[in-house]
C-alpha cells in the first residue's frame, strides 16, 4: 500500500518527516469546508489528488514554501 509522507526541510536539510494514514486525510476532506480545500489547492496541497494517487498506488509529490517562526522551510508531500 502506498504511504503518504510529509517532510519538512530547512535550506535543503531534512528537519522532520512523518507518515499520514489515508483515513486521516479522508476524514479531513469530510470536515473541511470547500473554501478551505480550495485554499489548500491554491497553496499546492491538493488532498483529492493525494488520495487519488494513494488509492491507485501511483507516485505523487508536491511542495510548499512556508515561513515558520521566521524561518523559510519547504514542505514536501508525497505518495510512494
Amino acid at each position: 500500500m502506498a504511504k503518504i509522507k510529509v517532510e519538512k526541510f530547512i535550506a535543503g536539510t531534512l528537519e522532520n518527516s512523518f507518515g499520514v494514514p489515508a483515513f486521516a486525510l479522508n476524514t479531513l476532506t469530510q470536515l473541511l469546508p470547500e473554501p478551505a480545500m480550495s485554499a489548500l489547492v491554491g497553496r499546492g496541497i491538493d488532498i483529492q489528488a493525494i488520495l487519488g494517487a494513494q488509492k491507485l498506488g501511483t507516485p505523487y509529490s508536491s511542495s510548499v514554501e512556508i515561513t515558520e517562526a521566521g524561518v523559510q522551510k519547504t514542505v514536501v508531500i508525497s505518495v510512494e
